[in-house]
């Protein structure tokens, strides 16, 4: 192996020799391939964090406003059958009574089911794929509404409201409500959504009991004493309370033919007025069957509706500029407007402040190396292998299929510091070459042979540290798979640009300044004459 690398080493000082002597050629080319891979941008995806394979779904099942409890558990049941016979489920845990594990609601027409499928080496199919195929099996299931929903634990949608999350804000209600229907239709036809509602739903069925204030004063009864009549005859009336062992119990006393049962014989539900004549309740009340109020949410003092979905096989960027897309056609009246929130809000955030950490992560190595060399144009020659990393991260996202994300930009902020290794060895030992008094061409091509092992020696190391963590092998090793993907393609294009473009910049740049200081020794004598005379 030795040898091998010896002779790589003397195959690598003929290169050297060729590349200094077409030194724009060199720098040409690789100005040329940086530009070309820029065009591979648009073909990769963007997305907040990498889908993770958790292995756990979600599942929230809603029916009709008045189910019981019994017939629910009935349909429940039965969505449990269908779950079960898919092969990748292994545990089925059902609440009834729940909209969510986070939730406080207890209505018992909505149940939540969580999913444990089995570990991702006895299965073919991700989370995603097996999410999906329990939508269409669900499907068929007749009188319930369920919303699938993937439980990737703390890395999945950390944005507000899920993957895809838009916020329509006004004041007129009925307003609010047809803007974001129609923004829940668009978003619904876009491909690669899953899962779109609206937070405006429809209020609970009631029943509304409006009294006729004039019928009742004239029977003697005001609002208060109609309306207590009214509650007694539905929840019953606590006549005392029972103490056994230290308990209290309420002894609740309802009508013997529980008159509260139908609105018919709670409308013929008899009160007694002040003389003791009794009075049917419909001569002094209207009933009209409607729907409660619905929850509104505000934001900033103004009524918001939100959207929100989920995504499949599609990255978020993709999506969201779709949508936008359809968004901008849509005419919005005066006052109201439709924010981006959710993970497309936290993607444009956090890449902002990762911008910001590359930038200050980029000074900081060349104020280091300004420190230590004393100098500002060797920091600056070892810099410029910064960019051509930039070459290999593109190329590796587009062939692994991998969507930029925040760990992947994080990948990159790492290669600002790895990548600069290889040029500082290379000029390191250059440098004391040509101190030693060796020519500026017999220095490069000496230090490019010399330093090549060590070089090598370096990269294939951190890029074989990171090959098993860019498989994503394990459960959830997806999420950090894109850092890898990204450090490997970085410093592994860098590394054998940096070996021909270091030198030949090298040479340049010492070439401007030597001509520089040239220019000044020439100009110095004529300065001496004009002072001395």
């Amino acid at each position: 192996m030795g040898n091998q690398l010896d002779n790589l080493g003397v195959r690598y000082k003929i290169i050297i020799k060729w590349a200094l002597s077409h030194r724009r050629l060199v720098v040409f080319s690789v100005t040329g391939i940086m530009v070309l891979s820029l065009i591979g941008v648009p073909f990769i995806g963007a997305e907040f964090m990498p889908a993770s394979d958790s292995g756990q779904i979600s599942i929230r099942v809603e029916a009709d406003k008045g189910t019981l409890i019994d017939d629910m558990e009935k349909m429940t049941i039965q969505i449990e059958d269908v779950l079960l016979a898919n092969p990748n489920v292994d545990v089925v845990f059902t609440s009834i009574g729940s909209s969510g594990r986070m939730s406080m609601s207890s209505s018992v027409n909505e149940a939540a089911i969580s999913l444990k499928l089995v570990p991702q080496s006895q299965r073919k199919d991700s989370v995603q794929q097996v999410a999906d195929e329990i939508r269409n099996s669900l499907v068929d299931i007749s009188g319930v509404k369920t919303t699938v929903s993937i439980d990737t634990s703390m890395f999945g949608s950390m944005g507000s409201g899920g993957a895809i999350n838009l916020a329509v804000q006004g004041n007129d209600l009925d307003t609010l409500k047809e803007i974001a229907s129609q923004v829940e239709s668009i978003v619904r036809q876009v491909p690669g959504t899953r899962e779109v509602a609206s937070s405006l739903t429809s209020g609970d069925p009631e029943v509304q009991i409006r009294i006729n204030r004039q019928r009742a004063v004239d029977y003697g009864f005001t609002p208060a004493q109609i309306t207590s009549e009214i509650k007694n005859a539905i929840d019953g009336v606590v006549a005392t309370t029972y103490r056994s062992d230290g308990k209290e119990i309420d002894v609740r006393v309802f009508s013997k033919n529980n008159q509260a049962q139908t609105l018919e014989s709670l409308a013929g539900l008899k009160i007694l007025t002040s003389q003791g004549t009794p009075v049917d309740l419909k001569e002094l009340t209207t009933f009209e069957l409607s729907r409660g109020p619905v929850q509104i949410s505000r934001a900033d003092q103004v009524r918001q509706a939100t959207i929100t979905g989920e995504l499949f096989n599609r990255d978020l960027n993709s999506v969201m500029e779709d949508i936008q897309r359809e968004l901008k056609q849509l005419p919005l009246p005066s006052g109201y407007e439709i924010k981006l929130g959710g993970d497309s809000q936290s993607m444009a955030e956090s890449f902002s402040g990762l911008l910001i950490a590359l930038l200050l992560a980029i000074l900081l190595v060349y104020v280091v190396m300004v420190v230590q060399y004393e100098s500002f144009s060797d920091p600056f020659v070892i810099m410029l292998s910064m960019p051509t990393a930039i070459i290999g991260v593109i190329l590796a996202l587009l062939i692994t299929g991998m969507s930029f994300s925040v760990n992947a930009f994080i990948g990159i902020i790492m290669l600002a510091g790895i990548v600069v290794s290889n040029a500082i060895i290379l000029i390191d030992y250059l440098k004391k070459l040509r101190e030693s008094g060796m020519d500026k061409n017999e220095a490069i091509i000496e230090a490019g042979g010399t330093r090549l092992r060590p070089i090598l020696m370096t990269a294939l190391t951190t890029i074989l540290a990171m090959v098993p963590m860019s498989l994503g092998l394990g459960e959830g090793g997806e999420t950090n798979a894109p850092l890898a993907t990204v450090v490997i393609g970085g410093l592994l294009v860098s590394t054998f640009i940096t070996l021909i473009l270091v030198p030949v910049v090298y040479s340049i740049f010492d070439d401007w300044i030597q001509k520089r200081g040239k220019k000044k020794q020439g100009r110095l004598p004529e300065e001496t004459i004009i002072a001395g005379s």
